[in-house]
C-alpha cells in the first residue's frame, strides 16, 4: 500500500482536477507532510477522509451562500407557479360547473 500521496495521484483517486486537491489543503481538510519535498499528504490522512465520507468536493462558504440563495430563489418561483395553477384549476372547474 502507498503510504504518501502527491497532488496529483490524489486527484486521480479521487477523480477531480488537482486544482481541487490544492484548495482543500488551503480549506484545512487535508494537511501536506512536514519535511518531504514535494507536496506529499499522508496515505492514514487520505483513508481517513475517505472512511468518514468527507466529500472531497465540499463546497466554499461562497459556493454553499450561493446555491442557497439559487435555491430560495427556485423555491419562489415554483410557489408562484403553483399559485397559478391553482387559480387555473379553480377557475377550470368554475368554468366545467357552469356548462
Amino acid at each position: 500500500m502507498q503510504t504518501i500521496y502527491s497532488v496529483n495521484e490524489l486527484a486521480e483517486r479521487w477523480g477531480m482536477h488537482p486544482s481541487t486537491v490544492r484548495e482543500m489543503e488551503r480549506d484545512g481538510k487535508l494537511h501536506r507532510l512536514p519535511d518531504i519535498p514535494g507536496v506529499r499528504f499522508s496515505a492514514a490522512e487520505v483513508l481517513q477522509l475517505e472512511s468518514v465520507g468527507l466529500d472531497a468536493r465540499a463546497m466554499s462558504a461562497w459556493e454553499r451562500r450561493n446555491l442557497e440563495a439559487q435555491i430560495r430563489e427556485r423555491d419562489e418561483i415554483i410557489a408562484r407557479y403553483h399559485k397559478k395553477f391553482t387559480d387555473m384549476m379553480m377557475i377550470l372547474t368554475e368554468v366545467r360547473r357552469n356548462e
